[in-house]
């Protein structure tokens, strides 16, 4: 009987403290959003950064990114397009995956520049202050591929095995 109300005093804090957690999840996220008001996070769209204007960190996946203004913090991007406006500054870092990134004349990166998989381009004039990491080539691409072939072949080869022993 001892046990069983142990358990249940158990039972009843847990469900507390997950309701808690519901109730501040909530409030937490809200002052978060307050506090990096000038971040942006986008997913098939289109984010601006227009003239005049300051963005803190993107972050966006098969979107397009365009930088007339400044960013002061970093820009991530997968499956998408960054366009950085001549005589723009990214204060941070700027990785790109499966994407294409064009720098114009005067721009500048003040971080470190990672492309993988994808296209870059950048102006004469166009500046990266911390190191350049680029890879876009076929051997790239099959280090990204090679673990999802070996996976897809050991299904298959299990399949196989599984028909020919039960069939």
């Amino acid at each position: 009987m001892r046990r069983r109300s142990a358990m249940r005093a158990r039972g009843v804090c847990a469900a507390g403290l997950l309701a808690a957690a519901m109730v501040a999840a909530p409030l937490r996220l809200e002052a978060r959003a307050r506090q990096d008001a000038e971040d942006q996070v986008g997913v098939f769209r289109t984010i601006q950064v227009s003239e005049g204007e300051a963005a803190g960190d993107i972050a966006c996946a098969f979107c397009t990114v365009r930088i007339d203004g400044d960013v002061h913090g970093d820009v991530a991007v997968i499956f998408s397009t960054v366009e950085v406006g001549e005589g723009r500054t990214i204060g941070g870092d700027v990785a790109t995956l499966f994407s294409t990134l064009r720098v114009g004349e005067g721009a500048s990166i003040g971080g470190d520049l990672a492309t993988a998989l994808g296209t870059t381009s950048l102006a004469p004039g166009a500046r990266v202050q911390g190191d350049r990491a680029m890879l876009s080539s076929g051997l790239g691409i099959t280090m990204v591929l090679a673990p999802l072939l070996i996976l897809a072949g050991t299904i298959w080869l299990l399949v196989w095995v599984a028909r020919r022993l039960f069939a």
